[in-house]
């Protein structure tokens, strides 16, 4: 079984307000990016694309799946650790900005008891998908949140 796990393309940053604050669509670079990883994914089938219910998420996947023709399949439980929150601000800006802050969130967020939660879900979503596709090969598009949980498991 390999299961591909894909980090979201870059977003746009530029929806401070509005209904895509918080949930953004891609922006150029992210597109283009999105074109290169369906690129290095289809060089070998696929099976299954699953994707996070978030925008950037699925719009990352969709070039994928248009050169597969294989449906992306939307999984609640590969959202975003901070998908309830305020405006979306990619953790690359907010490092720049102000690391000190980001440092903090970042310890807040490791010692919150959302992680286990956000953990247990993730991981049962994940082995979930696993074990439906023993010996298959299925890309999953997701979120660093995702991916972190999952890979702290597994190593």
């Amino acid at each position: 079984m390999e299961l591909i796990l894909v980090r979201h393309a870059e977003p746009a940053t530029s929806a401070s307000e509005g209904p895509d604050s918080t949930d953004p669509p891609l922006g150029e670079r992210g597109r283009e990016q999105a074109l290169r990883v369906a690129d290095w994914l289809t060089r070998a089938p696929l099976d299954r694309l699953v994707s996070s219910p978030s925008r950037r998420a699925r719009e990352t996947a969709e070039p994928t799946a248009a050169t597969t023709g294989l449906a992306v399949e939307i999984d609640e439980r590969l959202r975003d650790a901070e998908a309830a929150g305020a405006a979306y601000e990619p953790i690359e800006v907010a490092r720049a900005r102000d690391p000190d802050a980001y440092r903090a969130r970042v310890e807040e967020y490791r010692s919150s008891p959302r992680l286990a939660s956000i953990a247990d879900r993730v991981n049962v979503a994940l082995d979930e998908w696993a074990a439906r596709h023993r010996g298959g090969r299925v890309a999953v598009f997701c979120h660093g949140s995702v991916i972190n949980a999952f890979a702290a498991r597994v190593l």
